[in-house]
């Protein structure tokens, strides 16, 4: 997979994402850039801010090519006994989003495809109840140049990191499609990776088809997230000024920093 850091502005195609939006690395299958898409006013600006699965995964090939990018910061959304057990490569910024942990989770609920769709739904509900305030930091911290290019990741960038990405996308008026458009692109990236993680859920005692379930990325689980967003916060703009923290104008900045 050949990737050319913005090669696709000004003229985004939805069926090349992967290809677009994916730095191939040999071992951060996640690793993509958020630009390139239609929000109000204009695009989200390329080679601004990534998203990507744990950067312990990077191999020492892979990291001359990461440093190339020229990450200024790395926001690290990980537990710190992940951290403890897999340090990255380069400093980080701890932005700890909570979310629940399947290692000390209940095995025997987590039996069929419902069970893992639903684990993840209601583990993003979760995520906006309890981290209003991790989320606002983190997107105030977006608001300027002075922190970017920046990557955002947690362990398989799938679930804390989608659903601050799919909170970023939306604070940026990307339409909700695409924002729920972003977030499956995960199920494609990082399939070669699948197996050995469902592996290590089951050796926990979780049936197979959850934990393939919990692997996958059910764009329901995230629109009925996003739709909580809107009915339960008045929307992104309202959560983010509210429960968040954020001001008016750093929410401003946001936007003027990141669409263009």
């Amino acid at each position: 997979m050949r990737w050319t850091p913005g090669a696709a502005a000004g003229h985004h195609r939805r069926v090349d994402d992967e290809v677009i939006r994916r730095v191939p690395f040999a071992g951060a299958l996640n690793f993509r850039d958020i630009g390139g898409y239609p929000a109000t006013g204009g695009m989200t600006r390329w080679r601004a801010v990534y998203r990507s699965d744990s950067l312990h995964y990077l191999t020492d090939a892979d990291l001359a090519t990461f440093d190339a990018l020229g990450i200024k910061t790395v926001y690290d959304l990980r537990r710190p006994g992940e951290i403890t057990r897999f340090p990255g490569p380069r400093g980080h910024v701890h932005m700890e989003i909570a979310s629940g942990d399947l290692a000390t989770w209940p095995a025997a609920s987590l039996r069929t495809r419902q069970d893992g769709e639903e684990w993840l739904a209601a583990d993003y509900l979760s995520m906006l109840a309890g981290s209003a305030p991790a989320f606002g930091s983190l997107l105030a911290r977006l608001a300027g140049d002075a922190s970017l290019p920046a990557v955002i990741h947690c362990l398989g960038g799938k679930d804390r990191t989608g659903m601050a990405i799919a909170l970023l996308l939306t604070a940026l008026e990307v339409d909700r499609s695409t924002v729920l458009d972003d977030y499956e692109l995960t199920s494609r990236c990082h399939a070669s990776r699948v197996p050995e993680v469902v592996e290590a859920f089951t050796r926990l005692g979780i049936g197979a088809p959850a934990a393939q379930a919990l692997m996958r990325t059910p764009r329901w689980a995230m629109a009925q997230a996003l739709r909580e967003l809107d009915q339960a916060h008045g929307g992104a703009r309202q959560y983010l000024l509210g429960a968040g923290g954020m001001s008016p104008q750093t929410l401003s900045t946001l936007r003027e920093t990141l669409v263009g």
